[in-house]
């Protein structure tokens, strides 16, 4: 799956078609009464986000994918998206209200009904581009019910979808498991839908055409995310994972981490956001630099990571670096094939002195790694008020955190066939503050795409780091 942006991606042009719930489902979603459920941790900061900035650019994330050649069968493609709702409790959950704990509220999968809508024909790929922004912008908040949009541009011989989630509903992974299961819903309902109607379409896939995998409900796990923060309460500043947070903090001068070289905007200030994507390592290289980091007793993201540091080092940001990496908590099979947001944030420090390149350095990466996930064990969320919240040892300087997230997009549900699909993974153009980097491997190689303030100085320092980490990761010494 090709990770890009908005103002990067190139959709076909044709005819849109959106899915959208049908008047009986939106009257349903307005009655539909709260369940005791509160938004989790990551929600609830998504939330906080969005009321302060109401007219902001909208976080969202999509994915794109065409169809196998032929004719689009629309009847089919509305019902496996309708089935897809049902199947996804987190898709029918919405929130309603103000502040850091709205009602949440759930449609019944009974009630749970699309049709399909006309959007528009469009000549060109930006004329659908300018289309998809603007539907993604206004149908993908935090408190609109649907928060996503199901569509489809359909052209002669063929058609591509566009599901866009905002970040409430979906994570990176997510959308891996949209572009299997919608696919396959697809091609299952357009199977069985000779001589039958939109309504057995629907009806053959929820009643188990194809044996799709059990999956747990993000709404569970919400659930049970709040009474395990409920229980860990009792968490001190004499915890050790807290005393490591608060050493972490420490370090990044009481703050949380930024991008250690300058990129020309001062604290409290943004700017629109800039993007370079570019491919690091084809397959055969990627493979090889895997081998070297394993021979070194790592992995290809503690390679990545040792990468990131040396690159940062050789362009004046010295031997410490400090910054933050997403990780997934899918920890149990339940949650394999969920659609939701489950990721959590850790603090990590890698001390490169001494180290003179890739295979020196992964040890020590995959030390500080294994250090900051145990840390990770205390979300910053229970942290931060230990640590006497943003008026004691923490304050926040900046909105951004700067970040290296890294994802395997080949060890993901249907990976075999991302490349066929020319899948897409597509994310929303926003502001930005600090720099970000997301490293995506895929069958065709190693990426980097990085987000970054869209001012001149910024975009000079991040393009040379990016070059620089393309390098170090190539074998070169400077």
């Amino acid at each position: 799956m090709r990770v890009t942006t908005m103002d990067r991606y190139e959709p076909p042009p044709g005819r849109a078609v959106e899915f959208v719930p049908s008047p009986a489902a939106r009257h349903a979603a307005a009655g539909s009464p709260a369940v005791p459920v509160p938004p989790s941790v990551n929600q609830r900061f998504h939330l906080a986000t969005a009321e302060h900035t109401p007219a902001g650019a909208g976080h969202w994330l999509a994915c794109a994918f065409d169809l196998p050649p032929g004719p689009v069968d629309l009847d089919a493609l509305r019902a496996a998206f309708e089935a897809w709702g049902r199947r996804h409790e987190t898709l029918r959950s919405g929130f309603r209200g103000k502040g850091t704990e709205p009602e949440r509220y759930v449609v019944a999968a009974s009630a749970y009904e699309l049709v399909a809508r006309d959007a528009g024909t469009y000549p060109s790929g930006g004329a659908v581009r300018e289309w998809l922004t603007r539907r993604l912008g206004a149908t993908c908040r935090p408190l609109s019910w649907p928060s996503y949009l199901f569509a489809v541009v359909v052209r002669p011989g063929g058609g591509t979808v566009f599901c866009g989630f905002d970040h409430c509903n979906a994570d990176a992974y997510s959308l891996a498991v949209a572009v299997r299961e919608i696919r396959e819903g697809y091609a299952e309902a357009k199977a069985a839908g000779a001589g039958s109607g939109a309504g057995a379409l629907t009806g053959a896939i929820s009643t188990g055409l194809g044996s799709p995998p059990a999956t747990g409900s993000f709404v569970d796990y919400c659930a049970e995310e709040a009474e395990q923060a409920s229980a860990a309460r009792s968490v001190d500043a004499g915890d050790p994972r807290v005393r490591g947070w608060a050493e972490f903090f420490a370090g990044c001068g009481g703050t949380t981490p930024a991008f250690p070289l300058p990129l020309g905007v001062p604290p409290g200030a943004r700017a629109p956001q800039g993007t370079d994507t570019r491919p690091l390592l084809g397959a055969d290289a990627a493979d090889a630099f895997e081998a070297r980091c394993r021979a070194a007793g790592g992995s290809g993201f503690t390679g990545v990571l040792t990468a990131v540091a040396l690159a940062a080092r050789r362009l004046g940001g010295g031997d410490v670096l400090r910054l933050c990496t997403p990780l997934h908590t899918r920890y149990e099979a339940r949650w394999t094939h969920a659609v939701g947001w489950f990721t959590t944030v850790a603090p990590l420090t890698l001390d490169l002195t001494g180290v003179r390149g890739i295979e020196d350095g992964v040890p020590a990466a995959r030390d500080a790694f294994r250090a900051a996930r145990t840390l990770a064990e205390v979300p910053f969320a229970q942290v931060l008020p230990v640590l006497g919240g943003a008026g004691g040892a923490f304050r926040r300087t900046r909105d951004d955190v700067f970040m290296v997230s890294y994802i395997d997009y080949r060890r993901l549900p249907g990976s075999e066939h991302h490349r066929a699909a020319n899948a897409h993974h597509i994310s929303s153009v926003t502001t930005a503050d600090d720099a970000q980097f997301w490293f995506s491997r895929t069958h065709e190689g190693l990426f980097l795409r990085s987000r970054f303030p869209a001012v001149p100085a910024a975009a000079t320092v991040v393009g040379g780091f990016a070059d620089a980490v393309g390098r170090t990761l190539a074998g070169h010494r400077s």
